[in-house]
């Protein structure tokens, strides 16, 4: 079995494992890989050209401003900080330690007023006793005269006890620690002083009391948290707003401000592959995108690389320029609209929509990632899609970019309307001004830039079909000086073609402007075309077949030639090659024939050199040009003859082979049949033959000026444009 050259069998080919790349398409590809590697280009140098190599203590070579908004998180966490440390400890009151005291005092006032009441004990033994139960260091002399208290008295210094207790352990309690300790048995003993005046109960009451004093009151580490992280979050994070400056030209470079850069992206960190990655990441998914625009919606736009060259240039350009435009205030919105309204008049709308959405993302992000400049750059080139889908004059671009200025208006009034921004401020209306603006310059840019593109990729606009189409274009002007025959013929065809294009939703502008020009090379030679005869005697009578055939068919290259001349876009030009198609020249072959001597006749030599149609404009003008040619010839043009005619003519085209490469199908050639014959009833119909003494009185009518009377009511069918050059016949 013979090995494919994948599988070693030969010298590997690409279109061997992509055979797409077979069918022609492969400059397309290169085009492709061209504009991917240049977006790559575009957005690593960008990103790596605002970089600086800094670090802390330097002094900044430049004032370097933030491209886009951050948060600056050190500053941030700053501001938390201190937020956090102004936040007191939480204590919690533990309500059992009190009562357990109350308890303790309770249970000792019960031991003394035991002893109190046991008279049998001598007193200092008891107090004895009571200073080593109840160990609070005060003097003997103090229990003894405690221990001679009335059960009444013994009971009201308890309450006095358990009341100086209370006040000073319940409320805010008292604290697990050294100061609030002293600070409660500070606060018990000015309270034991107003409560007595008897030195030694009032020695008693203030040491026994604050021996029952102990802590109740704790630090709450979970409550002290949460209330710490409330202020926290209180706290707004600290922002480094766009255009705001990081550091200045000369300033110390501070930990915190190379924090910011580095968060910027701004700073230079040695091997950094990140922004390569990045770019070659975002940049195949950009070329993905238009590529799938192309291969699912618009393959056949695939087949020319002018189309492909064009978008892939305006795309790269409009990139480039995006970061250099970004740095002069208020021509964010310039790029995004300018390039869809170029996509939009030189290519396709549809393509025009997709450039516009994706271009706003890739100038944001060369921008600084601002959300605002994506949505009103994507906006106004909506916008400007949709007023440059139907060109008519170049006017109209200009129109197309004050709505762009207007869409940019409103979007960003609404923006800045919903992020409550003021808009009392002077630089709020600045930018919206900017936003007007913007869209009338990227108009005028368009309108300058679209013939520069023009030319050189040999694509051809509405507008530019509106000038060839003016009668004092060079050309035109030749061609009906020259040969004003073949220029009536030619506007015949024009407005034929362009009603059979229109009916079959084809290009009718195209068509019309490439039936003017169809036939421009008759005017080298403009009496050898019946058309330009008038009555005179025909050349081609005298002259072999073969002679006549040869130059029957020049006028096909002579025209090429003067369309290169006359620099005529390739479009057009394409008209001039294939308006005949390899079709026969069928009246001097068949006298070659008729003439022949036994040498026989070659039918190559009487066909056109082509090519065969290649779109159903090219097409539709070869059927207008036969069917208008033909028809002018007919004796009896009624409606029925002249659709038999057309009819019969795309019949012998189609089987000719003429029609295989245009892409009409039998339905489309059956509506250009009827538009035709409609057409050109309305041209070449019967007009009325009106008796002598009505046409008598109709001149002497004229002749008199009416002088104030009414001219003859006579009833007549309007005949055609005598320019058509077609013949008046009588019914």
């Amino acid at each position: 079995m013979k090995k494919t050259p994948s599988e070693g069998g030969g010298t590997f080919r690409l279109g061997d494992r992509y055979p797409w790349l077979n069918d022609g398409r492969a400059p397309q590809f290169g085009i492709a890989v061209l504009s991917w590697l240049l977006i790559i280009a575009i957005f690593t140098v960008t990103l790596f050209s605002h970089r600086v190599d800094l670090a802390a203590g330097d002094l900044a070579p430049r004032t370097i401003v933030a491209p886009y908004g951050v948060v600056d998180w050190a500053q941030t966490a700053k501001a938390r900080q201190q937020a956090m440390s102004s936040v007191s400890d939480a204590y919690s009151t533990n309500p059992h330690v009190l009562q357990q005291q109350k308890t303790k005092a309770a249970n000792d006032f019960a031991y003394i007023s035991a002893l109190s009441q046991d008279t049998a004990a001598p007193l200092q033994q008891r107090g004895s006793a009571l200073q080593s139960a109840i160990p609070i260091g005060l003097p003997n002399s103090v229990w003894e005269t405690v221990l001679t208290l009335t059960p009444a008295e013994l009971s009201q210094l308890q309450q006095d006890t358990l009341v100086t207790l209370s006040s000073v352990m319940a409320g805010n309690g008292v604290r697990n620690n050294t100061l609030g300790l002293d600070e409660a048995r500070g606060f018990a003993a000015k309270l034991v002083a107003q409560e007595t005046s008897d030195s030694a109960l009032k020695l008693f009451l203030t040491s026994y009391t604050q021996s029952l004093i102990v802590p109740n009151t704790f630090l709450n580490q979970q409550e002290t948290q949460a209330h710490r992280q409330a202020a926290a979050n209180r706290v707004p994070v600290v922002k480094i707003l766009k255009g705001e400056v990081v550091v200045q030209a000369g300033q110390v470079v501070t930990p915190a401000d190379v924090e910011v850069l580095r968060q910027l992206g701004l700073l230079n960190q040695g091997l950094d592959l990140g922004p390569v990655l990045g770019s070659i990441i975002f940049a195949t998914a950009l070329v993905a995108l238009i590529g799938g625009y192309f291969w699912f919606l618009k393959r056949k736009l695939l087949d020319s690389w002018r189309v492909v060259a064009m978008t892939g240039l305006i795309t790269v350009v409009g990139l480039a320029a995006a970061d250099t435009l970004s740095a002069v205030p208020g021509l964010s919105y310039l790029v995004v609209p300018t390039a869809a309204i170029m996509i939009t008049a030189l290519v396709d709308s549809g393509l025009g929509l997709v450039i516009a959405g994706i271009l706003a993302l890739a100038v944001a992000v060369l921008t600084g990632a601002d959300l605002n400049v994506a949505l009103v750059s994507f906006f106004g080139g909506i916008a400007g899609v949709f007023g440059t889908s139907r060109l008519s004059q170049r006017y109209d671009i200009l129109r197309a970019g004050l709505l762009v200025g207007l869409v940019n208006l409103l979007a960003l009034l609404g923006l800045d309307v919903m992020e409550t921004a003021g808009l009392l401020q002077a630089q709020v209306w600045q930018y919206l001004v900017w936003a007007l603006v913007d869209g009338v310059f990227a108009s005028i840019l368009a309108m300058g830039s679209i013939p520069l593109l023009e030319g050189p990729f040999g694509v051809i606009t509405a507008m530019k079909l509106i000038e060839l189409s003016n009668p004092n274009q060079p050309l035109l002007r030749k061609l009906l000086v020259e040969a004003p025959g073949t220029y009536h013929h030619s506007i015949m065809v024009g407005n034929l073609a362009e009603a059979g294009t229109e009916a079959v939703g084809g290009n009718s502008l195209l068509a019309r402007v490439g039936a003017y020009y169809h036939d421009i090379g008759k005017s080298k030679r403009p009496y050898f075309f019946v058309d330009n005869q008038f009555g005179a005697e025909n050349p081609h009578d005298r002259l072999a077949p073969t002679l006549s055939a040869l130059i029957i068919s020049s006028h096909v290259r002579d025209g090429i030639e003067l369309a290169r001349e006359y620099r005529v876009p390739e479009p057009i030009l394409n008209f001039i090659q294939q308006h005949h198609g390899t079709t026969l020249i069928r009246y001097f072959y068949q006298k070659a024939v008729d003439q022949d001597n036994g040498d026989g006749v070659e039918e190559s030599d009487f066909r056109y050199d082509g090519p065969r149609p290649q779109s159903k404009e090219t097409a539709i003008v070869m059927l207008a040009d036969a069917s208008e040619a033909t028809v002018r010839t007919l004796k009896n043009p009624t409606p029925q003859a002249i659709e038999q005619v057309v009819r019969r003519l795309i019949k012998e085209r189609l089987e000719d082979g003429q029609l295989d490469e245009s892409n009409l199908t039998l339905k489309e050639l059956d509506v250009i049949a009827r538009t035709f014959t409609r057409v050109l009833t309305g041209v070449f119909h019967q007009r009325i033959e009106y008796p002598d003494r009505v046409i008598k009185e109709m001149e002497r009518s004229r002749g008199n000026g009416n002088r104030g009377g009414k001219p003859p009511r006579v009833v007549r069918r309007m005949g055609g444009d005598s320019s058509s050059g077609g013949p008046r016949r009588s019914r």
